[in-house]
């Protein structure tokens, strides 16, 4: 049986754990961690073949002599699928590709025809300085398995993707130049514990690089904190396993210094022999006296040192740590002694172009972002990411849940890995690799043990493991059944009434429908009473799933409601969209384009959960597109998870009460700006001096703002939060959040007295209003004609709309059942838009001549429909509408009409500047905004409902010249508006975005209203009240129209 497929054989060979870190011959150099002259990286071009199948694969391709001059290059690190080799890259949410068996007696069976190799080559040069030493090579990390081989002998083999596989090749390597050479299997039998939700793809895809310890060295190492009871001095312990590779015994000794700032404090020396082939471990304490402690908010680190002498041999290696620590108390989560809220978010390893070969500005720009959005934890979802992931994380300050590379979605029901003992080294394994590599870490704050793999013993054998390497950290697994391994009551997606339970500790009941989801892909678990001894975090919540995030103030104030709730980790961060640059653009690719590419058996029935060849679209759930472009949900998290907000208090005497959230800063790193705006237009603003707020207290504030003066108009004061200093993630200035208090509502409008003749002609099912250089033309109840001056603004009618291009939560259920998706109920409402047939019922003419036209509507599953125009003699036109939906929860009630292109530019005072909806608000400012009809679209993966703008007062969109129309609400009743390029139903019938081609048109939708978007279930939209447009209930807004001429 081969190694790949043989679950009892994890490795060969293979080199256990340790923190990443490299030998010095200076302590200079070790404390400014500068390239190590011990490190040399195999990063580059690399010679490659790849086959499918096993057959007929070159058998001695390892050989240094073989004849690789057919070969192609590849560069490491990447992913085959992103670099051209014939392999296909496959999107599964909770199953596996069709090579892998799911029948439980055959697991684990993989079919061989179908499995994929890929071989590498490269020659490199040994140094000098490596000469004596002990030689390693490292590959930071392969998937799915390796066989690795020097200069023609087999050195190991392994398996286990996301920690790193290194080897002792110091009896395989030579002078001069050496051959490496690597077989990697796409699968082996660690797929069965790898299924998590992401791309499968495969091959070395992180940095792989040889390096070389004294004979004598320091292997391994772990300092830890411990604050005393009052979280000010910390009893300091310094761990280090110390290895002798040569047969003697050696006289060694081992001493140790922090250092910050230039100031350095000992942690102690022991001197001490270790045996030859043998190892030994030294404790070095001290107490150090009140440090700098490490947060989220205050990531201070210091640098460890530690040297070891070795007879004439000197050698040094150095980290960074902070001084930290995380316990649970009661029901709390207390870090450093305070009650940490966890605003955080998922976050897959992923980029559009490489896959999982990372760039590290990419690093860069997500921990940015997620600083500018006020994320203070990540969750590695679902594995361990990239070292350098954890080096920024350190130094930006981020609470870090590093999960283990542990999930059998798929086959979890199965004894995979459950209580099979046929799984225990492999699940442990795991676990102790990502520990020993990552507990150094300042950031990490919690370990997790894997993600939906079902329950059993070995969860309970890879905690132990883990408390053996690190007692100083909590564990967290949500699939814990039976609430024994989890530190915390960990839940997914739950709805408010599981809110509600979890937050008043009642107990919680699994349903039929609950059991049936669970066979399938949910892991909903009973909660007793009893249980709620232990925080509540939320590891996966707020679906983000390209037009989503709806419900996302209401997670927020129960959070904060609850007093055992500890926050979560919003689903996801990014996109997983993957790039194919193209003549025309980018195009972003799903798991439906390449469903084809998987090869399959004749007669091979579909999996459960992948009815069609992949999960189609459920890999865009980033609150960021894969390119990092933030989506508006983005704006949202940035606002409901600002730390800091300003309170109305007494709105007569301008007093406020500012509310600083965070656990350690007092917020003087911020200037609070106010302003105060009428209409929307500045008439006051000021700066409040010296704030400063003690963390987690209010404080009131008196604003000088003239209440006095206040013109008759909406008034609005805003306070920004703007960082008085350039940080790494944002520039000086920077809002880092805004709160908005109605000073004086928006008075009555003047009622429309312009007085005039109209000339009114009705032929037939046409009216047509004639006013001075004016006309309107209606025709069957829509509005097909508007000519100001002379100029039609008109491209198609202006009509009712009830329909909206479906956003993957309105699929529902029918997401995992695509062939189902026309069938779906919602579209009744584009059926009823399109189809809508309207009568003009009267013409009546006014008291100041204005013209009157009244409509009813025959439209499909409503009742009650009517219209009503208005045309007034200054050519201002009111639209009135009004209906009752029938059977089914409304999409819209609105109006919609195809404008001239030119008019690309738009002003509107509401909420922006991103897109809002009813249920995703909280983070657009009313204001006047401005931008072009392209830039008020956006662009989801796959094309859908986009660019809505809620709390709209009025809008207007006019050419290049400021001609154009001018939209304008009820005073008391805000509306919502939309403006695209395209029609609404090319918008709903594209699949991709590089599909919806601009048209000679500007579709505009003035609406009084649509369904929320939702996004408390994965591709479910469960809209909550009041965001849900129930049937049977009349719906009624009106507008005026009029010309805007500059």
């Amino acid at each position: 049986r081969y190694d790949w497929e043989n679950p009892a054989v994890i490795k060969r060979n293979k080199e256990d754990g340790h923190v990443i870190a490299f030998s010095y011959d200076n302590a200079l150099d070790a404390a400014e961690r500068k390239d190590s002259p011990y490190k040399v990286t195999l990063n580059g071009k690399w010679k490659f073949h790849w086959q499918m199948g096993i057959d007929n694969c070159p058998p001695d391709f390892y050989e240094p002599n073989f004849d690789d001059s057919e070969w192609r290059y590849i560069t490491v690190p990447s992913v085959w699928q992103t670099e051209g080799t014939g392999s296909a890259p496959y999107y599964y949410a909770s199953t596996f590709p069709r090579a892998i068996s799911r029948q439980k007696s055959k697991i684990p069976c993989i079919d061989h025809n179908m499995q994929e190799i890929g071989l590498y080559r490269r020659a490199f040069t040994l140094p000098e300085n490596f000469d004596g030493k002990e030689i390693f090579l490292h590959f930071g990390a392969a998937k799915s398995a390796i066989e690795v081989y020097i200069n023609g002998s087999f050195v190991g083999y392994s398996q286990g993707s996301m920690t790193p596989h290194e080897f002792d090749i110091t009896k395989y390597i030579k002078s001069g130049i050496n051959e490496v050479a690597v077989k990697c299997y796409r699968y082996s039998d660690a797929q069965y514990i790898e299924d998590q939700d992401m791309w499968l793809l495969c091959g070395l895809y992180r940095e792989v690089y040889i390096f070389a310890e004294p004979k004598t060295c320091l292997r391994d190492f772990f300092i830890t904190t411990d604050l005393d009871k009052d979280y000010k001095d910390s009893d300091t312990n310094l761990e280090v396993k110390v290895v002798n590779y040569e047969a003697s015994a050696k006289t060694a000794k081992v001493a140790a210094y922090i250092e910050k700032d230039g100031k350095k404090q000992d942690i102690g020396s022991e001197e001490f022999t270790v045996d030859g082939k043998d190892s030994k471990t030294i404790n070095l304490e001290t107490v150090v006296k009140n440090p700098l402690k490490w947060s989220a908010e205050t990531p201070e680190l210091y640098t460890l040192v530690i040297e070891l002498k070795v007879g004439d041999t000197v050698s040094y290696k150095s980290i960074r740590f902070g001084f930290k620590k995380v316990e649970i108390v009661g029901e709390k989560i207390l870090f450093n002694g305070q009650p940490l809220m966890i605003r955080g978010t998922n976050r897959h390893d992923f980029d559009p172009d490489h896959g999982w070969a990372v760039p590290k500005e990419r690093y860069y720009q997500d921990l940015d972002i997620m600083k500018r959005c006020n994320i203070n934890a990540i969750r590695t979802s679902h594995y361990p990411d990239d070292p350098f992931f954890y080096e920024l994380c350190d130094e930006y300050g981020f609470y870090v849940m590093d999960e283990c590379d542990m999930e059998s979605h798929g086959v979890r029901r199965k004894g995979v890995p459950g209580s099979n003992p046929v799984w225990t080294n492999a699940v442990v394994d795991k676990m102790q690799r990502m520990v020993l590599r990552d507990r150094n870490h300042a950031c990490v704050f919690m370990w997790s043990l894997g993600n939906e793999a079902g329950d059993g013993t070995n969860f309970t054998k890879m905690k132990e493991a883990a408390l053996e390497l690190d007692k100083t950290r909590q564990f967290h697994y949500e699939g814990d059944f039976d609430l024994t391994k989890s530190d915390v009551i960990s839940r997914m997606y739950p709805l408010p009434d599981i809110m509600k339970k979890l937050g008043n500790r009642e107990p919680i009941t699994i349903s039929l429908y609950d059991n049936v989801a669970n066979q399938l892909a949910a892991d909903s678990k009973p909660i007793p009473k009893e249980a709620y001894t232990k925080p509540v975090i939320l590891c996966e919540y707020a679906h983000a799933m390209e037009n989503s995030l709806g419900n996302f103030q209401e997670y927020m104030d129960d959070f904060e409601k609850y007093d055992n709730m500890c926050g979560g980790f919003i689903w996801d961060f990014v996109d997983q969209s993957l790039r194919y640059k193209a003549p025309d653009g980018d195009h972003w690719l799903y798991g439906t384009d390449f469903e084809k590419s998987e090869p399959r058996r004749p007669f091979q029935l579909p999996n459960t959960t992948a009815m069609t060849g992949s999960n189609t679209y459920f890999c865009a759930n980033g609150i960021v597109a894969a390119d990092r472009k933030p989506h508006p949900s983005a704006y949202e998290v940035k606002k409901v998870y600002a730390e800091m907000k300003v309170l109305e208090k007494d709105l007569e005497k301008k007093e406020f009460t500012v509310k600083n959230k965070h656990l350690f800063t007092d917020l003087s790193e911020f200037d609070l700006k106010w302003t105060v705006t009428a209409n929307g237009k500045e008439i006051e603003s000021g700066i409040i001096d010296n704030l400063s707020v003690p963390p987690l207290s209010s404080k009131d504030i008196t604003v000088p703002f003239s209440s006095d003066n206040l013109p008759n108009a909406e008034c609005i004061i805003t306070f920004s939060f703007l960082c008085k200093n350039k940080e790494r993630y944002c520039e000086k200035g920077y809002e880092q959040s805004f709160d908005q208090i109605i000073l004086k509502k928006m008075p009555e409008a003047l009622p429309d007295n312009s007085k005039g003749k109209l000339q009114c002609v009705q032929i037939g099912t046409t009216a047509t209003v004639q006013g001075e250089n004016f006309t309107v033309k209606v025709t069957d109840g829509k509005i097909v004609s508007l000519r100001f001056d002379g100029k039609e603004y008109l491209k198609t009618p202006l009509k009712p709309n009830y329909f909206r291009a479906l956003i993957d939560n309105d699929f529902s259920l029918t997401n995992f059942v695509p062939f189902l998706i026309p069938l779906h109920p919602y579209y009744t409402w584009r059926t009823a838009t399109d189809t809508a047939q309207g009568t003009i019922t009267a013409i009546d003419e006014g008291a100041n001549g204005e013209i009157i036209i009244y409509v009813d509507w025959a439209v499909f599953s409503f009742s009650g429909v009517k219209s009503t125009y208005v045309i007034y003699p200054d050519g201002k036109i009111k639209v009135s509408h009004e209906g009752t939906p029938k059977r089914f929860t409304l999409l819209r009630f609105g109006t919609q009409m195809g404008l001239i292109p030119e008019l690309n530019y738009v002003k509107w005072y509401g909420r922006g500047p991103q897109e809002t909806y009813i249920d995703r608000k909280t983070g657009g400012k009313i204001a006047i905004h401005e931008m072009s009809v392209d830039d008020l679209e956006h662009h989801y993966m796959r094309p859908q409902e986009n660019g809505n703008r809620v709390d709209v007062r009025y809008v207007e969109i006019t050419d290049k010249d400021g001609k154009g129309l001018k939209f304008t609400a009820p005073y008391n009743t805000p509306l919502a508006f939309s403006a695209w390029h395209y029609t609404q139903n090319e918008l709903e019938r594209a699949t991709h975005i590089h599909e919806l081609k601009h048209k000679d048109i500007t579709t505009f939708n003035f609406d009084l209203t649509q369904l929320g978007v939702g996004g408390d279930m994965p591709g479910d939209a469960h809209v909550r009240e009041p965001y849900i447009l129930h049937p049977n209930k009349k719906y009624a807004y009106s507008f005026t129209i009029e010309s805007i001429k500059k």
